[in-house]
């Protein structure tokens, strides 16, 4: 199976989130909107044998920061993305981009040819002046959170009927696309990333909804692939291309599945022939071994351990000295790699990570991190100068899992609500946009949820 890293740097003041695969030369891989990196998984996974992909969260999605305000202009994206390469240490690379990550794509390799060796637009508008004034007009309505969660009821059926109609806003049947009911576990993965955008996510659409590809496509100066499949809702934009320089081609598959094949065929051929530098060093964030982590502070060293259903980015704000902060095991960032129903098997992947950085000190920690900070001081001994124990969730967290018709959203958003009105603490409820990330936690850890709870009730 590929390896894929996870790794945090800072471009021009922004965290960006990049995914790091392979070795060899580079491959750019850019996702739609408003999705992030997992979203071209699959070309990572196709290409990582042949060259190092590189496949960054796009400004204002997954946990890359936004563009300064100002306009949602394809270039503000396109130059984003050079300062990337250049604090990368990328001199050269080959380019793939899907939706939004095509648009970025393309204009990039008009604005910046030197850099590209070879590049696929995937997927692509070409439409005339009184379409993308309608597409502006009514495809990026403000996505605010609520008090009442209502904005969750309203992002379920936007994500949802956008595998039902395009544009997703005109439900008719001239608007009806001709594909099956949609995937509950996919609407899902949409919803979570749209809710993590949140309103960021209009930078990202309208720039692409805005930009104007024509004119770069009939001028590349590199080898380019003009690419949408038959299954893509955009394959009505093919027959639209204007006429194409020599070394840029049009290209179709029958389906998803297979325009993979052509994707990689093409992208095989035109890597560039320089090596990627490594990674740099970052010290602020960082993914390790499926562990997500925050640092900061200087002095004493504490860990800070989370309770269910949250995330180190929710914790209060750390004293003085400095702080390890991790996302547990299938909660925040992290991946499953352990069991959190076993909070020793999570007291030893926590260890890992400590052992890797080479860390020592005191721990703190809240509710179920409290649970496994205790495994960690029996388990782990010679890793704990003491312990600070904190009270955490009371209740028995509500099945969160996905169901159809969206209403666990609203339980999600009931969950976090509720532990503020009825927890230890003032019973205060703090802003909407708080809310909106705490029940993105709940959401993210419902797998977990029972097993994990379980096993604090017998820890005791």
């Amino acid at each position: 199976m590929t390896k894929i890293d996870r790794h945090f740097i800072r471009v021009e003041g922004r965290l960006v989130h990049y995914r790091r695969a392979g070795r060899g030369p580079v491959l750019v891989a850019l996702h739609q909107s408003p999705r992030d990196s997992s979203d071209v998984l699959p070309v990572v996974h196709a290409m990582a044998p042949y060259a190092t992909v590189i496949a960054p969260d796009n400004p204002g999605f997954g946990l890359s920061d936004p563009l300064p305000d100002g306009p949602a202009s394809i270039d503000r994206f396109a130059h984003a993305l050079a300062a990337l390469l250049r604090a990368l240490g990328v001199e050269k690379a080959a380019f793939y981009g899907f939706h939004t990550g095509a648009c970025i794509a393309n204009r990039f390799a008009a604005l910046f040819p030197d850099l590209v060796t070879g590049l696929v637009v995937d997927g692509f508008l070409l439409m005339e002046d009184a379409e993308t004034d309608e597409l502006l007009a009514h495809y990026l309505p403000p996505f605010h959170p609520q008090w009442d969660g209502g904005h969750l009821a309203w992002a379920w059926h936007r994500i949802r009927d956008q595998g039902i109609f395009f544009p997703w806003y005109r439900r008719e049947p001239s608007a009806r696309l001709n594909r099956p009911r949609p995937d509950l576990a996919r609407t899902h993965e949409q919803i979570m990333e749209f809710m993590r955008a949140g309103d960021h996510y209009r930078a990202g659409y309208g720039a692409a909804l805005s930009y104007r590809p024509a004119g770069d496509m009939a001028s590349l100066s590199v080898p380019a692939l003009l690419f949408i499949a038959q299954d893509d809702p955009l394959v009505r934009y093919l027959s639209k291309l204007p006429a194409l320089p020599q070394g840029v081609t049009a290209g179709t598959a029958p389906d998803r599945a297979a325009a993979y094949g052509v994707i990689t065929d093409f992208l095989c051929r035109h890597l560039p022939d320089i090596a990627a530098p490594p990674p740099p060093a970052f010290a602020e964030r960082g993914v390790t071994e499926g562990l997500a982590w925050r640092a900061g502070g200087q002095g004493d060293p504490v860990l800070r351990l989370h309770d269910l259903g949250g995330a180190a980015a929710l914790l209060p704000p750390p004293g003085p000295g400095s702080w390890l902060a991790p996302d547990l095991p299938g909660m925040g960032d992290s991946d499953r790699v352990a069991d959190p129903g076993d909070i020793g098997a999570v007291a030893d992947a926590v260890a890992g990570l400590l052992s890797t950085r080479g860390w020592t000190g005191r721990v703190e920690g809240w509710g179920y991190g409290g649970h496994v900070a205790r495994a960690l001081a029996k388990r782990h001994p010679g890793l704990i100068t003491g312990l600070t124990l904190h009270p955490g969730l009371t209740a028995s967290p509500p099945d969160l899992r996905p169901s159809e018709g969206g209403g666990y959203l609203l339980a999600a958003w009931q969950q976090a609500r509720d532990a503020h009105l009825f927890a230890l603490g003032d019973g205060l409820l703090p802003d909407p946009a708080r809310l909106q990330a705490e029940a993105w936690c709940w959401l993210k850890a419902a797998p977990i949820l029972e097993r994990a709870w379980r096993a604090m009730a017998m820890a005791g």
